[in-house]
């Protein structure tokens, strides 16, 4: 055991080794190639002197560029041209202070002996040094050169050339290549190998085993961790200083209209929209000069400004997402401690929610029905399972909206888990759960056929006064509340407000105008967006750039939709295919696949599909893919084709992990212009994953 664990050592300090020079050296070389040309030289604030001094062959030629109290003041598309240079260059220096916002983009011009014109665009980030050296990769000697400010964020303190390149250690970077090689020096020895496979194909699931549960309960911390991460990234948890009004349905709005125990919100109607002929007619509104309002604070006290996705209806503001999330968690959390509770750590938390309880359906999945489960399999299971939810790709945008798609979810998920137990107590749960993601989202109805199909096995049982009345009494109680909720501001207990919301176009009302050819194509197009909609690869950071699609319906209507990749293009997904050959939970599975689609048909008869709507299904098609690569290798257990299903699983569910994690950079990416990431955050980790040398 002790000779084992040496070998164990030796190999992980050997793998970290080679890691660390990597990092050193490969990951670094723009360090070693200002190693190699002439010695520095450029303009610089001298302290003793208290001005500018210079060393360059020819003085700067200044273009829109001041000098004040000893500082270089750029303006607007300002520059500052090296002339005559005749000199190899490796690298750019600024020293800058920053007068405005924490970026500062910059785009250097040069020309060299095979081209009169080269350039590059990059930007300096307050806060991290390396984004101050500029490479750049001339051919040949440099005669002309021009650093141009594109923004007038910053003064300078000095601009050197050829000044050597501090190297940048990525410990992200350093881990994950020091795993990888690791794994490959386990895979060289013959006895790691039997062990590994063991590991990945024979050593199986026990629900008593301690250390089996430490690990589950590990990457359930992990999950919630990455979730953290990815929601404190927008705002900070901060959103009540620093967004406009319209973010703030949940954490004000319908939080003061609860407590005040009215129906609408507290918001003052602009008098244009209550004298307005067609409010709900977007060419009308801009006719009229009616601004209407994403997320821009700019706008919150303009007299024309409508707040977007908001409900109007009689002269007031409605609100059309569910009121549960209010009455659970908004409110309370205003009762107790005065204070509103910022819409994304409500969004983070019932995000939390679904994430730890769609983990433990998987697990009570596991140990009920998938007999004999490999850990491995099972542990990774949970990770692809999270991947293929959507839940961390939603949580990127983590506006209101997202905070009734959240609390829905895991009520949903919190029901299936209930009924899986089928007593009458925990059915009674279970259809209240279900009842209750009405309340967070009216199209999480569909989910309630799931309360027939998880208890068919055992209707002899329940078909009685006591298992009827757990089913129908939390159906019945919530939903005549919801119907007199709906009653009381929209006059009809069926009408949820969609119909009156302030968005680009009537959603609700322009499908009914089009002809069934038209209906036809909108609903085939939808349906091929949202399950084969390709990706948009690029080699660049982060590798996954987002697509948008748009219909148009009529002159001032049409079908917007927006996406990433299809659900069939994560290739976990692929195990649906096999479903003929399972013989457990089919009934499960097929009323998923057949409520997922419903889903979408609903999405693109009543307006389109955004890309947060696939989290609604997503993740039950993931849990039945899994159930799917389960029963396939369970038929050839066995046999080696058994061992082939674990593999391919093993490699569609890396692989889906990885279009996942980048998906979530590339999504947070594309909302960047409504809720701006830390620049900090994006170059490092554009450094740590992407091209080498510079990051834009």
């Amino acid at each position: 055991m002790n000779e084992v664990r040496s070998m164990f050592a030796k190999r992980l300090i050997l793998a970290l080794l080679i890691a660390f020079f990597l990092e050193i050296t490969l990951f670094n070389y723009t360090h070693y190639a200002t190693l190699f040309t002439s010695k520095t030289f450029g303009v610089m604030y001298s302290e003793q002197e208290q001005s500018f001094i210079s060393n360059l062959p020819e003085p700067l030629a200044f273009d829109r560029v001041a000098v004040i109290d000893s500082f270089f003041i750029p303006s607007p598309t300002s520059g500052l041209k090296f002339k005559n240079l005749n000199t190899e260059i490796a690298s750019i220096y600024i020293n800058p202070i920053f007068l405005k916002e924490n970026r500062q983009r910059i785009r250097v011009i040069w020309a060299d002996e095979e081209s009169s014109e080269r350039s590059i665009n990059v930007s300096i980030i307050k806060g991290l040094d390396f984004s101050n050296y500029i490479n750049i990769n001339p051919c040949g000697k440099i005669s002309e050169l021009t650093v141009a400010f594109l923004e007038p964020n910053l003064a300078i303190k000095a601009i050197e050339l050829n000044k050597t390149i501090p190297i940048a250690f990525m410990p992200i970077r350093f881990v994950i290549i020091g795993a990888i090689l690791f794994l490959l020096f386990c895979l060289k020895n013959k006895e790691y190998r039997k062990k590994i496979s063991y590991f990945c194909f024979d050593y199986l699931y026990d629900k008593n085993n301690r250390r089996q549960k430490i690990g589950f309960a590990a990457f359930i911390c992990f999950a919630l961790i990455f979730n953290f991460l990815v929601s404190y990234s927008i705002y900070g948890f901060k959103d009540n200083e620093l967004v406009a009004k319209w973010i703030k349905m949940y954490s004000h709005h319908m939080t003061d209209a609860l407590l005040k125990r009215q129906l609408h919100l507290d918001i003052e109607v602009p008098k244009v929209l209550v004298k307005a002929e067609k409010p709900y007619d977007p060419k009308y509104r801009e006719q009229h000069g009616m601004l209407v309002n994403w997320n821009a604070k700019n706008l919150d006290n303009h007299e024309n400004s409508l707040l977007g996705d908001h409900t109007y209806y009689d002269g007031k503001y409605y609100s059309y997402f569910g009121i549960v999330p209010v009455v659970m968690l908004f409110a309370p959390y205003k009762l107790v401690t005065g204070h509103y509770l910022p819409s994304t750590l409500g969004t983070f938390l019932f995000a939390s929610l679904a994430t730890v309880l769609l983990l433990l359906l998987w697990r009570r999945i596991a140990q009920n029905y998938l007999n004999k489960i490999p850990y491995f399999f099972f542990l990774t299971g949970g990770i692809v399972l999270y991947a293929c939810s959507f839940i961390p790709i939603v949580l990127v945008e983590n506006r209101f909206h997202t905070i009734a798609q959240f609390s829905a979810l895991a009520f949903v998920i919190f029901g299936v888990l209930c009924l899986l137990r089928a007593n009458y107590t925990s059915i009674f749960l279970g259809c209240l759960c279900f009842a209750l993601a009405v309340g967070c989202r009216p199209s999480a109805i569909f989910w309630s056929l799931l309360v027939p199909v998880l208890l068919w096995d055992k209707r002899r049982e329940i078909l009685n006064i006591k298992g009827l009345s757990a089913i129908i009494i939390p159906f019945a109680v919530v939903g005549s509340i919801l119907a007199w909720y709906n009653y009381a501001r929209f006059g009809s207990p069926f009408i949820f407000g969609s119909g009156y919301m302030i968005t680009r176009a009537n959603q609700m009302a322009f499908p009914s105008f089009m002809n069934p050819i038209g209906k036809l194509h909108m609903v085939i197009e939808t349906f091929l967006f949202v399950l084969f909609n390709p990706p948009s690869i690029d080699v660049t950071f982060p590798f996954i750039n987002q697509k948008t699609s748009v219909l148009q319906i009529s002159e001032s209507s049409f079908m917007y939709k927006e996406n990433i990749i299809g659900i069939f293009c994560f290739p976990v997904m692929w195990f649906l295919f096999f479903i003929s050959r399972v013989k457990i939970m089919r009934n499960f599975i097929f009323a998923g696949i057949f409520i997922s689609f419903l889903s979408i048909l609903i999405f693109a008869l009543t307006g389109g599909i955004v890309f947060r709507y696939s989290m609604d299904f997503s993740w039950i098609l993931g849990l039945c893919s899994l159930v799917c690569a389960f029963c396939l290798f369970e038929r050839h257990r066995e046999q080696i084709q058994g061992r082939i299903t674990l593999k391919a699983y093993y490699i569609f569910g890396f692989t889906t992990v990885i279009l996942v994690f980048f998906s979530v950079l590339s999504y947070r990416l594309s909302l960047s212009f409504i809720m701006p990431l830390d620049p900090k955050i994006w170059h490092y980790l554009a450094r740590t994953f992407g091209v080498i040398c510079n990051v834009p």
